[in-house]
């Protein structure tokens, strides 16, 4: 499928996203400078007729990008780390030209990697994870890697490194897609062990920053031997931190949390806030296009508030947000309404 087929998403979506509203409480991650958002975005393919592609049709396809454009930019997402998507090196694009339109500005781009594939036997699309920004916000610093160099789990598995515009402080994000759970349940596991397993024999060899954030549907609730390896290497599950009931997927009616954000000791101090965002599970058919729920992380890099360690003071330009799909500017930190009221 050609992108042409696609060039009707530059539509201008601002009357939408103003009437956009949040049908679940859009979670509050703190004072946060930064903000990241996750997602499983459930095979979310451009290629319509892939025998894997969560759309049958275009205006489906459409419809799903319109979706998590506005849950990202309700999350106030400076950076968005996405996995099942296509595995070729356009498709977060359409993301990004959702967002900009709703927004109203020309601030969210997307790292390429160079990574494209073709169908498969049986019409399979081979799927990647990737990663959104916000310009203004963070610029990425150094190669997109994978702990991988064979071709199934390499998109699958990438990592990283932004650095704060405000402040030129560095960290490292993991994005992953850890194998998933299928008939073969003892294979599968050993194949998730290794998974982990890869990732931090990866992680060990960062030298440009200390702080490493890894996120990602690792397949794994926490008490299994994946999510226990990162764990016993010195990496503190977020969510549960936050939220000792935090899930992010519901299957057969049983609610667990599969997607994860993990944080090394010194990034855990500089995280405000991590919570589910339970727009799928939760939010109503007219609202769902993923079987995952959304996460989002807040952080103030450098500001490590548990050691006692001075706060940086940043003065961020002013920039419009999104909240509870009213339109408002944020100033310094304080929130006004486009008239110039100041709401909080």
């Amino acid at each position: 499928m050609k992108k042409s087929i696609f060039s009707f998403f530059l539509v201008v979506l601002t009357m939408q996203a103003l009437a956009w509203t949040s049908p679940v409480n859009i979670p509050d991650v703190g004072n946060a400078r930064l903000r990241i958002a996750g997602q499983n975005a459930q095979n979310y393919l451009m290629d319509l007729t892939a025998s894997n592609s969560s759309c049958a049709t275009e205006e489906e396809f459409q419809e799903k990008t319109d979706k998590m454009a506005n849950v990202f930019l309700a999350l106030q997402a400076d950076i968005v780390a996405i996995c099942e998507v296509e595995e070729n090196d356009y498709v977060l694009g359409y993301i990004c030209d959702a967002m900009n339109s709703i927004y109203g500005e020309d601030v969210y781009t997307f790292v390429k990697d160079d990574m494209n594939a073709s169908q498969q036997s049986g019409g399979y699309m081979p799927l990647k994870s990737g990663y959104i920004y916000r310009k203004d916000k963070v610029t990425p610093s150094g190669s997109n890697t994978s702990p991988y160099t064979t071709w199934n789990y390499k998109p699958r598995m990438r990592i990283q490194a932004f650095k704060e515009n405000a402040t030129g402080e560095l960290f490292t994000l993991s994005m992953n897609h850890f194998k998933a759970k299928d008939s073969s349940a003892d294979q599968a596991e050993s194949v998730r062990i290794e998974n982990a397993n890869k990732l931090l024999t990866a992680l060990k060899k960062i030298n440009n920053d200390p702080d490493i954030l890894v996120m990602g549907d690792l397949n794994a609730t926490t008490e299994e031997e994946p999510i226990q390896l990162l764990i016993n290497a010195g990496y503190e599950e977020q969510l549960e931190r936050f939220d000792p009931n935090s899930y992010s997927y519901i299957y057969r009616g049983v609610k667990s949390l599969i997607d994860h954000v993990l944080a090394n000791g010194s990034m855990a101090d500089q995280i405000t806030g991590a919570y589910t965002y339970h727009i799928n599970t939760s939010g109503g058919i007219s609202y769902k296009y993923s079987d995952h729920d959304a996460y989002v992380i807040g952080m103030n890099l450098g500001e490590k508030s548990s050691e006692g360690t001075q706060n940086i003071e940043v003065h961020p330009a002013a920039r419009k947000l999104l909240i509870n799909g009213q339109l408002v500017i944020e100033i310094n930190g304080q929130i006004y309404s486009v008239s110039g009221l100041r709401i909080q």
